[in-house]
């Protein structure tokens, strides 16, 4: 995603539409709704993932200076989501805040503020992801509980890092889909997508962040591999799914996606 995308996002996000609690039913236990987040029936538990809060301290390190209000407007996603459905829980799949190394003073305010806000309103629950290290010493403060993995009636809430393939249901985030799309004249547009296996019955959710880059699934087919929970044939037979509005946009299989692209040397 390039960096007026970034600041097109940040500052002027798409609202929610009003028919947002209806969503998209996947299964008869998981709905996904436009922006990015998962609803588990009939626990109404709401499912997140992929926040990196503090982002933009990383990138200002790297020397990409963004506006600080990423936080406020995934606060403000979620707070919408939360008051048209009455959870009874929020599930952050993982990833809640971004540095790898250390609690920088914008994540841990950040954090902080998140999560408190929200803890007012439902119980918060949040999965440990791969750069969630020193979360507990911010979540400890607030009462807030940090789990390796989370389980809805029988539906497993994993970030997708680490960990062993079983038979339950399963969401997860990690992987950070996307979908490119091309028209042969290098027009480029790729956004942030959900993944679906019904056989595997396994659900990736897009990430939360506003800039934390997408995978292009179909153009890089290492993302086979970017997580031991996958298949074992990895993303081939998950189905991208995005919003337009309430409309729901459904591509053909990740495999197929790949072949009709190797097929046309345009779309290279």
């Amino acid at each position: 995603m390039g960096s007026r995308k970034i600041l097109e996002r940040l500052l002027f996000p798409a609202r929610l539409p009003l028919t947002v609690a209806k969503g998209y039913r996947l299964s008869e236990r998981i709905r996904i709704l436009p922006g990015g987040a998962a609803l588990i029936t009939p626990e109404d538990v709401l499912v997140i993932a992929d926040l990196h809060l503090g982002c933009e301290a990383v990138l200002e390190s790297e020397g990409l200076s963004l506006p600080r209000v990423q936080t406020r407007k995934i606060e403000g996603y979620v707070r919408e989501l939360v008051d048209r459905l009455s959870p009874s829980r929020l599930v952050v799949a993982g990833d809640l805040k971004h540095s790898f190394s250390r609690s920088l003073t914008q994540e841990w305010q950040d954090v902080s503020r998140f999560v408190k806000g929200l803890s007012e309103t439902v119980p918060v629950e949040v999965v440990k992801g791969n750069h969630d290290n020193f979360l507990a010493l911010i979540l400890r403060e607030l009462d807030i509980p940090l789990v390796t993995e989370a389980d809805v009636g029988g539906v497993r809430i994993a970030h997708g890092h680490a960990g062993a393939r079983s038979g339950a249901p399963t969401v997860i985030g990690h992987v950070h889909p996307s979908v490119g799309l091309r028209d042969g004249v290098e027009v480029n547009m790729k956004d942030g997508c959900f993944l679906y296996d019904a056989r595997a019955r396994m659900l990736v959710l897009p990430a939360l962040s506003l800039v934390a880059a997408g995978r292009d699934v179909v153009a890089q087919a290492s993302s086979d591999g970017s997580s031991p929970l996958l298949p074992e044939n990895g993303l081939v037979d998950f189905v991208p799914l995005s919003f337009a509005g309430d409309r729901i946009l459904k591509f053909p299989s990740v495999g197929a996606l790949r072949a009709a692209r190797a097929s046309n040397p345009l779309s290279q």
